[in-house]
């Protein structure tokens, strides 16, 4: 067993579900569609349909990837699970590189408001540390 690509997968599998329900129930049930703008592929409520579905395909990314390191960490081994373990890492590091370019741009304080960087960066590094 790779603990690395074990623990890295965890995290990811872990932020999915986070994401999936909490941000349903927190953010994206909660955006009004007064406030959001139409655009030319429809009105605001085509706007609320299309950030939900982009949440949840980040949900899902984030469960894919989560379940490959997992996978790559305990079940398969050699060259398949090496493989796999490359993408997903490819996979995290996108993750982390956008949530970290995010909270660089918002300044430090976003680092403490929201786990995602912190969280994102460490399966990244986990990810890479089981690949190597």
């Amino acid at each position: 067993m790779n603990v690395a690509l074990v623990v890295a997968g965890s995290i990811l599998v872990a932020a999915a579900a986070v994401h999936g329900a909490g941000g349903e129930a927190w953010v994206v049930s909660r955006l009004a569609t007064s406030g959001l703008p139409g655009s030319r592929f429809g009105g605001p409520r085509f706007t609320k349909a299309m950030i939900r579905a982009s949440w949840h395909i980040a949900t899902i990314g984030f469960l894919a990837a989560g379940g490959a390191l997992l996978v790559a960490g305990s079940v398969v081994h050699g060259d398949v699970a090496r493989g796999i373990a490359l993408a997903a890492a490819c996979a995290s590091t996108g993750f982390a590189a956008v949530v970290v370019g995010g909270a660089v741009a918002e300044g430090p304080r976003s680092f403490l408001r929201h786990p995602a960087p912190v969280l994102l960066t460490a399966a990244a590094v986990l990810a890479w540390a089981g690949v190597a």
